[in-house]
């Protein structure tokens, strides 16, 4: 059954039109690499309400007078909304950018430095502050290994431990 609502979500996050709040976080551990890969997705018309209340200044995500500010505010934003315990310690995601495909908005995260993943607590806000029915789903892969998280106003961080 949770496979299918995952399903659903992901089919959902194609769609121009959405019936509810959500947005889905890939992190995915790159033990070449020594990273944790974080990926946002986030319906473009959410993002430009919630970064908009955030800034208390107009935003256009669809046609930005500024792209470059845009993904500096995206950054900002999502710096604030987001947090990582990577093993029981702070961890600071630097953000890499973004980019629009179709009704959604990608914004690419990186922690790096990371030897071995054996837990994972994320807490994401990510357009709480805007609906009440707000859900942010996060997959974490650490090799063959994928834990997911269902985020909500009133549980908005979850932890993910691997053997």
């Amino acid at each position: 059954m949770t496979y299918l609502f995952l399903l659903l979500i992901n089919y959902m996050s194609g769609m121009s039109l959405h019936a509810f709040h959500v947005s889905v976080c890939e992190i995915e551990f790159d033990e070449k690499q020594k990273q944790l890969e974080i990926t946002h997705r986030i319906f473009l018309d959410d993002l430009e309400i919630a970064l908009t209340d955030w800034s208390k200044e107009k935003v256009d995500v669809l046609n930005p007078d500024d792209p470059d500010k845009l993904d500096l505010m995206i950054g900002k934003y999502l710096t604030e909304k987001t947090s990582y315990h990577l093993n029981s310690k702070s961890a600071s995601a630097i953000y890499l950018g973004s980019e629009k495909e179709e009704s959604v908005m990608y914004c690419y995260q990186v922690i790096t430095g990371v030897k071995k993943v054996k837990s994972l607590k994320v807490t994401n806000k990510t357009l709480m502050e805007i609906y009440d029915d707000q859900t942010n789903i996060v997959h974490v892969e650490n090799g063959d290994q994928m834990k997911s998280l269902k985020l909500s106003n009133s549980e908005y961080w979850g932890e993910a431990s691997f053997d």
